[in-house]
């Protein structure tokens, strides 16, 4: 065998493994890519769903008020529902402990109740004095938005 024969199969051998090792890598690559454009596609369709939903949250908030001339302080509480979405909620149901919101004793009576609130917003309802006596309190929230999914959250709330 002559060295220029070696040499020439050699030189076939490696571009041969060449050709594997790059074809190997390009469907690799390619397998990828599909998943990398299917997890942006994903994203971008969860951006739209969240830019189409509302997310309402309950709390409890103590303000704390000074008559001038008395030392004493006086403390009102409010139930504060926050809509943390990008889209408005409507048809907003409130439950206190399996009650309608304003058919709860814990609550004043001369309140109207909020039935929509756009997105980045609150409103609060004022707790009576004795409302403490009622604590913890479940909240049971539902509204509509524009998502096309029911909205829903619960919690129990605490001082």
């Amino acid at each position: 065998m002559s060295p220029s024969l070696i040499i020439s199969i050699v030189a076939v051998t490696i571009s041969a493994v060449a050709v594997v090792v790059s074809m190997w890598t390009h469907i690799r690559s390619h397998k990828l890519q599909k998943r990398i454009v299917a997890l942006e596609e994903a994203r971008e369709r969860d951006r739209l769903t969240d830019k189409r939903k509302a997310y309402l949250v309950a709390k409890i908030v103590k303000e704390e008020l000074a008559r001038s001339g008395h030392s004493r302080i006086f403390r009102k509480y409010y139930l504060v529902v926050e809509n943390k979405g990008l889209s408005e909620a409507r048809n907003i149901t409130l439950l206190l402990a399996d009650t309608p919101l304003l058919k709860h004793s814990a609550v004043i009576d001369s309140l109207t109740e909020v039935k929509q609130i756009g997105p980045q917003s609150f409103f609060r309802y004022e707790f009576k004095q004795e409302f403490m006596r009622t604590l913890p309190l479940k909240v049971d929230i539902t509204w509509e938005d524009n998502s096309d999914e029911p909205g829903k959250y619960t919690t129990t709330l605490t001082l």
